[in-house]
């Protein structure tokens, strides 16, 4: 099975301080055997989020790992005018376009679940991991 990892869980798996870092570790957990994706958006959102709040030297650690054991997906022209389509038809003010690009993704099945913490993909109907 193919697992998109969103950055709101993964940061919460890098930042030991994060109200649900145990929670992401338990669910990353679940995620062994599996095919386990993220975006260069994703990628780029979640080393510059780290490297913010962490500090440098833990932005970059997470992204060597990132690199190291997850497959980035580099989206594409037709996902990202597709992902713009469904951002112009979000309600909520507070959906990023980053997130609507999985949304993209998943619509085109290049995913079953995804690993998140952000409420908009359960509002989206995207199966959530755990």
């Amino acid at each position: 099975m193919n697992i998109l990892a969103d950055t709101s869980a993964l940061v919460s798996v890098f930042r030991s301080k994060d109200s649900l870092h145990k929670k992401a570790l338990r669910l990353s957990k679940r995620l062994t055997g599996h095919k386990i994706l993220i975006t260069n958006y994703i990628f780029a959102e979640t080393v510059t989020v780290l490297s913010q709040e962490e500090g440098k030297v833990q932005g970059n650690l997470a992204g060597e790992y990132l690199k190291k054991n997850y497959y980035i997906l580099r989206v594409s022209e037709a996902f990202e005018e597709l992902a713009w389509d469904i951002f112009k038809n979000q309600k909520s003010k507070n959906v990023s376009y980053i997130d609507c690009t999985t949304f993209a993704l998943y619509q085109k099945a290049v995913f079953e679940k995804v690993f998140a913490f952000d409420t908009d993909f359960k509002r989206n109907k995207i199966p959530l991991v755990g």
